[in-house]
């Protein structure tokens, strides 16, 4: 055992030396492997604790898996529907739009749930601050990252109801709500209060909106989609219309669940693409490795060395490279997965059951930390252990020039209006080609991804804009029920700051089959034929022309219904719970999909006569002479204290702004994670160019060595390695601009198909592009300097003396 003992000894005293001796090499190695192993760990620690512990989460709330609403009802149809088969509970609510202020500040409006009971089984509410129980006067408010009314327990709101009445309620409690925690734009913070308080109000005892859960577990989508089309008929019976019903709600999976695992799939095909480029610094590591240690290599075998044991050795070497990243990359790997998740599912409003690591993990971080190095390394510690003795120990050394002329030969002339600092840098840079493609592939996908990552979002913004096309007002105003159009025009021409005007309508639809089976619900918008404030995207046909009847343009999103429908077809449409009748599609724009069902648009006199309002509207949309924040901010205020004035009922105010604010909170939050991965990209790439300046100095002593003895300063030394390095940078900068193409495409393609469920057009901006200029030229000064003071710092008798 002692003999075995002292033969292994010597391997690994040089194997400790090797890690030891170089410990720029060591530190290069090991963090370019522990990036691409921590990106892997976080996002498979991320998706398994979300995939779990969201479902977890929203499975204790006990959610709802029908949920309607309807015209005004009592106890009597809550008894009626509980009895019905395959119904387990039902809970009543009295839904409304109210707005709510304190002190001067301007009103906010607020989704006002008046709950029949706080301690139901259905839909259980978590506090954040405070009680989540609300007693007669109080009220309890929603909670989330995207959706925050800004008020505390404590606080004593004034709300005024749609009796014009203001009243006061005290705030109890912050809770999160996992039903209405979406990141839908103009989504209103809910407000939950007792019934008793507004039966206190005067305000009638009646409900307008339930919750339904189903018997058994409530995870079989036709089973609830039966009990659903059994609670409907039966609503519709007692003479009440269906405004809208939401069902297939699964008692198990959050409703954002499959968006949420796809942004963390996006993030685990980037986090592979970092463990693969980590591959590329260990390739050029080893390889200067081998030709630095050639002559030790021969002196091994000279003394009776084997070509396996010196593989085996280095073999080794690599592994401790990998234990070492492994220590680092673990437990940040999992830190930063429960971050993510941490971040993630506040916003959802769920959960979590505590930090852990996930077995999967660390497994795959094993696999891959071992895995992708001693493949990477095993080429080239394979060729230099097979080395023979005579090329080994010759005068050969590293990095020799080659001496046939080539294009970037002294003599070229291209070159001659060059100093000699700049062209031995140029020269230097291409003396390895081998290290040098490998570095350049590095730092091209790490700014590929990043210049990618800012294409996505100019991409994103401007989907946004063709979603906020559909909005283009600068102020929205929306009464409780509809004015005379000449009666608002009116009052709100004469506030000063107010340009114009649109008056515009709208109807609740359902397309229906030849059956009389809804095919889904239809948000119809009655906008008048010369609106200015809308500028739809057409992917086919034409907008609406004066006078048309039964003629609608309608979104992208009816494809998921109807793939082939065309303009010319025609769809049979209820308009609020009346006859189905047939309606021409004059034309299809482009909208987003995960926004829920289709809209479309009609005109405003053709609506407003088959709702029976002729003209009249409830909703108007106001031009202001300036349109920045501030404007809007400033008319909306105008506007709420004019209307109170004239005794209009408000139900709501917004400003353009604060849409587009609220609309952008989800594309960003995609961004923010497409950013981190962008930034570990970048991590890796610098890490690689730095090994590279690093190994190109090494095998530069001598010649530092000789440009020292003919008298180079420090600077001049200094100033040829950080030229050599910025050559690098601009050759993948330029690069990356033309790989950066295909990867935003591909990066839409995916993002667009998983989450917003809808096509999206690549954007391309020169933001990104400038900004990785920028970044890699400071890259590559960070990742020359190091190396280049180690050089300068070298005294004449160390650098020709070097071996």
């Amino acid at each position: 055992m002692s003999t075995k003992a002292d033969k292994l000894k010597p391997r690994l005293s040089k194997i400790f030396s090797d890690l030891w001796d170089d410990k720029m090499r060591t530190t290069l190695v090991v963090a370019s492997i522990s990036v691409g192993v921590f990106a892997l760990g976080m996002v498979i620690s991320a998706y398994s604790i979300l995939d779990t512990d969201v479902g977890h989460s929203y499975a204790s709330i006990n959610p709802p898996n029908i949920e309607i609403w309807t015209d005004p009802f009592d106890d009597n149809l809550v008894h009626s529907l509980e009895k019905t088969e395959g119904v387990e509970d039902v809970v009543a609510h009295r839904l409304m739009i109210v707005r709510a202020s304190i002190g001067d500040e301007a009103p906010q409006s607020l989704q006002l749930l008046g709950m029949s009971e706080f301690n139901s089984d259905v839909n259980l509410l978590r506090p954040i601050e405070g009680t989540q129980y609300a007693k007669e006067g109080e009220v309890v408010l929603s909670e989330d990252r995207m959706h925050s009314s800004g008020y505390h327990p404590g606080d004593i709101i004034k709300v005024e109801f749609p009796d014009k009445k203001i009243r006061e309620l005290k705030v109890v409690g912050l809770v999160t709500d996992q039903i209405t925690s979406q990141p839908t734009p103009g989504q209103l913070v809910y407000a939950y209060v007792s019934m008793k308080t507004l039966d206190s109000f005067g305000i009638d005892y009646s409900y307008n909106h339930f919750y339904i859960t189903v018997t058994g577990d409530g995870t079989d989508v036709d089973f609830i989609t039966e009990v659903a089309d059994a609670v409907e008929e039966q609503v519709e019976r007692s003479g009440r219309y269906v405004r809208k019903i939401n069902e297939g709600m699964l008692s198990n999976e959050h409703p954002m669940n499959d968006n949420i695992l796809a942004i963390i799939g996006l993030l685990g095909i980037l986090g592979v693409l970092l463990a693969v480029l980590s591959s590329s610094l260990i390739i050029n590591t080893l390889n200067a490795l081998m030709a630095q240690q050639l002559r030790q290599i021969g002196i091994m075998k000279l003394i009776g060395g084997r070509s396996k044991q010196i593989l085996g050795m280095y073999l080794k070497l690599i592994v401790f490279y990998s234990v070492i990243a492994l220590i680092f990359a673990v437990p940040l790997g999992a830190a930063a997965g429960y971050g993510l998740s941490l971040v993630i599912s506040t916003i959802l409003g769920a959960v979590l059951q505590g930090f852990r690591f996930v077995p999967a993990a660390i497994i795959t971080q094993v696999v891959i930390a071992f895995a992708i190095p001693l493949v990477s390394g095993y080429l080239p510690v394979n060729s230099g252990a097979k080395t023979s003795v005579v090329r080994a120990i010759s005068d050969l050394t590293p990095g020799a020039t080659p001496k046939k002329k080539s294009f970037l030969s002294a003599n070229a002339k291209w070159m001659r209006n060059f100093s000699r600092p700049v062209l031995l840098s140029i020269r230097n840079t291409f003396r390895k080609k081998g290290r040098l493609l490998l570095t350049i592939f590095t730092l091209t996908m790490a700014g590929a991804v990043f210049i990618g990552v800012f294409n996505v979002r100019a991409s994103m913004d401007s989907l946004m804009d063709n979603l906020l096309a559909h909005f283009l007002s600068d102020v929205t105003v929306n009464f409780t029920h509809p004015y005379r159009v000449n009666e608002v025009e009116q009052a709100l021409l004469e506030i000063p700051g107010v340009e114009a005007l649109e008056a515009w309508g709208g109807a609740a639809g359902e397309i229906v089959d030849e059956n009389g089976e809804v095919v889904s619900d239809l948000g119809l918008s009655a906008p008048p034929y010369d609106t200015q404030l809308l500028s739809p995207e057409f992917l086919a046909g034409r907008w609406l022309l004066p006078g048309e009847e039964k003629k609608l343009v309608v979104a992208d999103t009816i494809y998921n219904f109807y793939p082939d429908i065309e303009p010319g077809d025609t769809l049979r449409l209820e308009l609020n719970g009346g006859r189905a009748e047939e309606w021409e599609v004059v034309g299809i724009f482009r909208f987003v999909d995960m926004l829920g069902d289709p809209i479309g648009y009609a005109n405003f006199d053709f609506i407003a006569q088959k709702t029976h309002l002729p003209a009249q509207a409830s909703s108007f949309r106001i031009v202001t002479t300036e349109h920045d924040i501030e404007s809007q901010a400033k008319i909306a205020e105008r506007v709420d204290k004019a209307l109170n004035e004239l005794n209009f009922d408000v139900l709501s105010i917004q400003t353009g702004a604060e849409l587009r604010e609220s609309a952008s909170i989800g594309v960003n939050v995609i961004i923010m994670f497409l950013l981190v991965m962008a930034i570990l990209t970048a991590i890796v790439g610098s890490i690689g160019l730095m090994g590279t300046m690093s190994m190109n100095v090494l095998e530069r002593t001598r010649e530092i060595g000789v440009m020292r003895t003919i008298g180079a300063v420090d600077n001049v030394v200094m100033l040829s390695v950080i030229i050599e390095g910025q050559v690098i940078a601009l050759i993948t900068w330029v690069l990356a601009i033309v790989l950066s193409f295909p990867i935003s495409t591909v990066l839409l393609k995916i993002i667009g198909e998983t989450m917003m469920g809808s096509e999206m057009t690549a954007e391309f901006t020169p933001f990104g592009i400038f900004l990785w200029l920028g970044i890699v030229i400071i890259l590559s000064i960070i990742a020359s300097i190091m190396p280049a003071r180690n050089a300068a710092k070298l005294t004449i008798n160390e650098v020709l003396a070097y071996e």
